[in-house]
């Protein structure tokens, strides 16, 4: 418990230490006279026509590293996606969040959109249990973000990616000895460090470097018993042959730290938009502790090790593989207000299985008396590891037959999930939240999954007129095999895979005249079924009864762009069939605190389907002394409509949906702005706005009677943001020092930042009144003073 619950210092002697350094070793590089290494954002600019994804056939956007430096350096890499039209990425704070992120792409959720980093897969985006990809990220190694909105790209290594993808691109090393510093100071207590060395070539071909950062932070609706931590450590090795061959190597080992945020109601927001419900205190009454934020959060450590190697077979035949391997350990943390023991004192024990399956445990025993002070109080503690492994491959050929650019590949992954939930008796509630790990009292389940992923797929980029008319033809074919199993509640051993019919994915690029380009594309996707399912669940699943999630996307848009400006204007649909969610298995259960912590049995269930329908449009520009930025998105996602009174619409108020209503979290307005000025040579001031507009919250439907009640609105919101940078050009001490100052949400504004998924399918308690509690508060105004040295 140790390693959880701690507190964040003001590293006062810390940034003394800071200036010192940046001052020895900025004396040191002016002393030297050279000039920074070349492996600085320079040589990462992304150029204009790029950046739009001119020369796709599909909607793609392209963050360099000026983007993402306009935010803190080190902040969370998400957070720069909210940049791109189409896109939501919030967490409880400025700083990141695990329990607390979310994101949201063309009217889909964080597991229906895929993530990749260097091409490599990340794995699902769950935070409990799951992979989001800022854990195997220092994003001051990233060059580029490529986002491509549609699912057009067949070779994209992810059961997730069912309407678009997000790759995050990592430097290479500098050629020559180099070395970077960086050091943030900032609200809420926050502190980081990172440093970074580039050996540069010290063989032919060879250069590598190595990064560590660390940094803490205070949760601002917490500040004394709710604190973050995160250390972080990178290698990366590149080795490049004459004739076009090469060998990349990267290792990521992430170890984070973290109490998180509660969840709200609108009534409890509307009342005190700054209060999360968590406590900071402990008074000892375990009706009152229950929300300890103190006892909010948890612990994880993952790494991620994967290699990149192109073999130039020939002079237009490129052969690449990509093999990974990642593991994650951690665990959860919930404060209980009671004391749970199985009896016999064999915490796994199972008596027998009934004629239908189901475990036969013995007798539960749970203490109760939740309003004295003292009370019998548990921890309850979710431990879950993941190991994945695979491999992806292409075969390249340019050209060789005249016109054709053709493109065979394949991925294959394996792994294993695990999750149990353990119930350990508090040693005295009045005193603090510690318990004794080697007295286990009761473990109520036994999860664990291994889901095997097989994709072929296959590609013919024919140029029908040079210059004018390029059109993709290719399709995929993908094959996942599930494992699973939970011994402590059903005998079931379930072994069972599903596959998907050869998906087309069609794409063409016109090019009328100079700096104009139409494109569109077409293309189906196949995901199975969500590995949440089997360790979320706690019912079987009939492998008959649960369908897999597909979807069909249609693109069509327009760029244009020149030396300096670019615009790009898209329409899209998306039609999202068999969606699958965790629903109550029991809905009469109708105490508050049972949903909200988790503890009603669940199934995995089909909630019907979605569609989305929407325009994007991106102007951006660089004029010098000025440059632009701004993003607009129109989204209309709604569920599948059904007729009122239809068995097919009552199943769907079942799992907590209401046929025909509009997507939860997913804006029908949305756009982000933001203009630069550099006023002076090596100085930059930036402000910006983000607006989101009015969401449902909520489909409000009765337990029980499943009577459907109506729809809950969250209001929109606009946030302001500013920032400063200046970086000494001229000889002297400080040659090479940037400072910058960043500030979120300038005006302090109150809003709700997200709706929580882990509420999603639940029904309303306790009707007339709405108290179901389904949102995160958004972060209130921050500062971050960074700086950074290069030598």
């Amino acid at each position: 418990m140790s390693r959880l619950f701690f507190k964040c210092r003001s590293p006062r002697r810390f940034l003394l230490g800071t200036a010192l350094i940046a001052l020895i070793t900025s004396e040191a590089q002016a002393q030297d006279g050279a000039p920074p290494p070349a492996n600085t954002e320079g040589d990462d600019i992304v150029v204009t026509a790029t950046r739009v994804g001119a020369g796709e056939s599909r909607a793609v956007l392209v963050l360099g590293r000026d983007d993402i430096n306009r935010r803190p350096f080190g902040a969370d890499i998400t957070q720069s996606l909210n940049r791109i039209p189409g896109v939501q990425a919030t967490t409880g704070d400025a700083r990141g969040g695990s329990f607390s992120f979310e994101s949201a792409m063309r009217g889909l959720n964080k597991e229906q959109v895929g993530f990749t980093l260097d091409g490599i897969p990340t794995g699902d985006a769950r935070f409990n249990g799951g992979s989001p990809p800022q854990r195997f990220i220092e994003s001051s190694n990233i060059s580029r973000i490529t986002v491509s909105q549609s699912a057009g790209d067949l070779g994209a290594p992810s059961r997730f990616a069912l309407g678009g993808f997000v790759d995050f691109v990592t430097d290479d090393p500098s050629l020559q000895p180099a070395a970077a510093f960086e050091a943030g100071y900032g609200s809420y207590d926050f502190w980081r460090t990172y440093f970074r060395i580039d050996t540069g070539e010290i063989a032919p071909g060879l250069s590598a470097y190595a990064s560590y950062s660390t940094q803490a932070n205070d949760v601002w609706t917490g500040p004394d018993n709710r604190h973050s931590k995160r250390d972080h450590a990178e290698f990366k090795a590149v080795q490049t042959f004459d004739g076009g061959s090469f060998i990349k190597a990267r290792v990521s080992w992430n170890d984070q730290q973290d109490n998180d945020f509660n969840i709200v109601s609108l009534a409890e927001f509307r009342a005190d938009p700054r209060s999360d419900r968590a406590t900071d205190k402990l008074t000892g009454i375990p009706a009152v502790d229950v929300d300890y934020g103190g006892a909010l959060g948890g612990t994880r450590q993952d790494l991620l090790a994967n290699a990149n190697i192109g073999l130039q077979l020939a002079p237009k035949t490129l052969l690449t593989i990509n093999p990974y391997y990642q593991t994650l350990r951690g665990e959860s943390f919930r404060y209980q207000d009671r004391a749970r023991s199985l009896t016999g004192g064999d915490p796994y024990a199972v008596l027998r299985y009934t004629a239908t399956g189901g475990a036969v445990r013995p007798t539960l025993t749970t203490l109760r008396n939740s309003a004295v002070v003292g009370g019998p109080a548990d921890m309850r503690v979710t431990p879950r590891d993941r190991d994945r492994y695979g491999a992806t491959g292409e075969l390249k050929l340019d050209d060789m037959l005249a016109g054709h650019r053709i493109r065979i590949g394949g991925w294959w992954e394996g792994g294993s999930s695990s999750e149990e939930r353990r119930f350990y008796r508090l040693i005295d509630p009045t005193a603090g939240i510690t318990y004794d790990r080697s007295k286990l009292a009761y473990v109520e389940y036994r999860r664990s999954t291994d889901i095997e992923t097989t994709m072929l797929y296959a590609q013919d980029a024919i140029t029908l007129l040079p210059g004018l008319l390029r059109v993709d033809l290719g399709a995929n074919w993908l094959n996942v095999r599930y494992k699973a199993r939970s011994p402590l509640e059903y005998n079931a051993q379930l072994n069972f895979s599903q596959h998907s019919a050869i998906n087309p994915k069609l794409g063409f690029t016109l090019t009328p005249a100079h700096g104009i380009e139409l494109f569109g594309g077409y293309a189906k996707n196949f995901a199975g079924i969500p590995e949440d399912a089997f360790l979320g669940s706690t019912a079987v699943i009939n492998p008959g009864l649960l369908d897999p999630i597909q979807s069909e996307n249609i693109d069509l848009g327009l760029r244009y762009t020149t030396g300096r400006l670019a615009f790009s204007l898209q329409g899209y649909s998306i039609d999202l069939k068999n969606n699958i969610g965790i629903v109550p298995n029991d809905p009469s259960v109708t105490e508050p605190d049972e949903i909200l912590r988790g503890n009603v049995a669940t199934r995995a269930a089909n909630i019907a389907g979605q569609r989305t329908r929407g325009i994007e449009a991106t102007a951006l520009g660089d004029l010098g002394v000025i440059d632009f930025y701004a993003s607009y998105s129109y989204q209309d996602a709604r569920h599948d409509s059904l007729p009122v009174g239809s068995p097919a619409r009552a199943a769907l108020d079942a799992v907590g949906v209401i046929a025909g209503a509009r997507v939860r979290n997913i804006p029908k307005h949305s756009g982000y702005a933001e203009i630069g000025v550099k006023p002076i040579e090596g100085a930059r001031i930036l402000a910006n706005v983000r607006y989101v507009g009015s969401r449902v919250g909520g489909h409000l439907i009765a337990a029980t009677t499943f009577r459907e009640v109506g729809i809950e609105t969250i209001p929109g919101y606009a946030v302001a943001g500013a920032a400063a940078s200046y970086t000494v050009l001229d000889a002297g001490p400080f040659r090479g020092l940037t400072l910058q100052f960043n500030v979120d949400n300038l005006f302090d504004k109150a809003y709700i930042g997200s709706v929580s998924s882990s509420t999603a399918t639940q029904p309303e308690f306790s009707l007339p009144a709405v108290t179901l509690d389904r949102y995160f508060l958004g972060s209130p105004r921050t500062y971050t003073l960074s700086m950074r040295v290069k030598l």
